[in-house]
Order: C-alpha cells, then structure tokens, then sequence
C-alpha cells in the first residue's frame, strides 16, 4: 500500500512540509478554490516535493488551475467528476501536458457516473470525507472500491484506486483493495510523521520483526510455551507477512507498468529506486532483497508473479 501525504493542515509550517516529504510516497496536493468547496487554499505551487506530486484540484475552473499545476509536473492531476460536463475534454487537456489524469468523485455521488471514463484515466480518487476541510470522520465508501476493484479486473484496466478522507490506522483496514491512501490529519496531528505513515502501511503488512521479538521475549518470560511452538509461531507469522509483502510488490509493479507501458518485468531493486514501493526486506530472511529478484507482469498488466533471486526468500513455513 503507498500512502499519499497531504499538508492541508501544516501550509503555515515549510519545516514540517519538509519532514513530511521524506517518508511520504506521494505528497498530496489539496487545492480548493472557494467555489466548489467552501475554504480556498493559496497557491501550493512553492511547496517543491522531492516526492512523486498528487495534485488534487477540488475546483471549478478547471484548466485555468490545471495550466497552473503541471508547471509543477506532478505525477497525477485529478479533477472533480462533480465540477465539470465536459469531463472527457478535461482528461484530454491534461493528458496533452504529458500528465497522468486521475478522476475524483465525492462521497454521495454515484459510481456509475464515472464509468464511462474509466478506459480513459489513470486513477479514481473516492472520497471518504466532503471536500473541503481535513480532520473530517470517514465515511464507508468500501462498494465503491470493491465496484471499481471488479470493474479493472474484469475489464483489464490498470488504473490506481486512491482513497482520500478520514483515513487512520483503524479505517485503512477497510481498504485493502486501494492502491494508495491518503492520509493528512493522521499524519500530520502526530509528532512522529514516519511513525504514522509506518502505522498504517503495517495494517497491511502484518506483524513487524519487532512485533515478533517482543512475542518471543513476552513468552519466554512466561515460560508456559515450548521452544517448538514459539518458532512455529515465528515462521507462521514470516509466512504470513511475506504473502502479504509479494502483494506489495505486485502493486509497486502495477504502478511502475503505468510508466512503462512497453515493460513486462522490473526487479525490486528498481521499484525501490524509482519511489514505487519503500525499502522493504525479505520477511524470510530478514535481509534486503536479492538483486534479482523481481515482478514479472502479464501482457494486459492484471496479473503479477514475484520470482525470487534465492531460495531463501521464498515464503514458506
């Protein structure tokens, strides 16, 4: 899972800006323009990530803001389905910057409303919040994601699925079918911003090598557990977080494939260098992974297969 990091509420504090830039995966970009939300944000533009930029426009003159952003070049611009007719001329005008295009929708609007236009974008952003103001409670918008989850799947697309509002390390459990989360508040009402990002990518990851040491001293003071069950505990739980982990690689492939559509195999080393998934280790052997090891995609992109440098890394009781 990557986590998008918005700063709506630390646009007064560049150092904190700066903080929160070195362990996002994406910085996520707020602009609101006082019409199509009630708050107006200023100009965001001298707020320079060294991260992949998630620009998210909740406004209404739409290429007036998108001539104004790709002078950043972001990574994705996503508009509002809510904010225009012309929808479809929108995602060509920022495609014709060399821009990727993300498509939002808000949390009463009805998903089939961007059907019709999912062949065409990069990414859906779903709302779990109303646009406009950070620090709201989520709202359950799981059929949301499940719909568009089946709809890639069944029709061989390969857009990203964001979700933006509310999210904490309670909520993001509900979503594990999402591509990226967007989280501000959670982050950001912390001091401690690696920790939180760190808090909500585990809800995915399963147990940490802390975790599982902490188990074993907690049990070894006990003493009412044999050395036997421990490792079988210790491997179960390896096991456990490793299959989760080759899903991360399949997603960090997911989103390289987008950038290079002719690319059918990318090792972890260069997910890793290219920002699309963190430095992650081998959950079997506690170690980086091997250089080659790598994620070999289908020709329509839906299906991955991790193949392991060593045999050791191989997820296995």
């Amino acid at each position: 899972m990557l986590i998008s990091t918005s700063f709506l509420k630390i646009q007064e504090a560049k150092d904190k800006f700066l903080i929160l830039d070195k362990y996002a995966d994406y910085m996520h970009y707020d602009v609101m323009d006082g019409n199509f939300t009630e708050s107006k944000t200023p100009s965001l533009t001298d707020f320079e990530s060294t991260k992949p930029k998630d620009i998210h426009l909740m406004v209404t003159k739409l290429k007036e803001y998108i001539d104004e952003y790709s002078q950043m070049q972001p990574k994705f611009i996503t508009f509002h389905v809510e904010a225009t007719k012309q929808v479809l001329d929108t995602i060509n005008y920022i495609k014709s910057k060399n821009i990727k295009v993300g498509l939002a929708l808000n949390p009463e609007t009805d998903i089939k409303e961007i059907t019709p236009y999912l062949k065409d974008v990069d990414l859906v952003l779903v709302m779990s919040v109303h646009p406009g103001k950070g620090g709201q409670s989520f709202i359950d918008i799981t059929d949301k994601i499940d719909y568009l989850d089946h709809y890639r799947k069944e029709h061989h697309l390969n857009y990203l699925i964001e979700v933006d509002g509310g999210i904490n390390n309670q909520t993001a459990k509900k979503l594990s079918k999402a591509d990226i989360l967007v989280s501000g508040s959670y982050i950001t009402d912390s001091d401690n911003y690696q920790k939180q990002i760190r808090n909500l990518k585990e809800v995915f990851t399963g147990f940490t090598l802390a975790e599982l040491m902490a188990v074993i001293v907690i049990l070894g003071i006990i003493g009412v557990i044999v050395t036997s069950v421990i490792s079988r505990n210790i491997n179960n739980s390896r096991y456990a977080t490793c299959l989760t982990q080759e899903k991360n690689l399949v997603e960090g492939a997911k989103a390289w494939a987008i950038d290079n559509p002719d690319g059918t195999s990318v090792s972890v080393s260069a997910l890793q260098s290219g920002g699309y998934i963190e430095d992650l280790k081998s959950p079997m052997t506690e170690k980086p992974y091997s250089l080659e090891t790598r994620v070999t995609l289908s020709a329509n992109g839906t299906e991955a297969e991790v193949t392991y440098g060593s045999s050791e890394e191989i997820c296995s009781k």
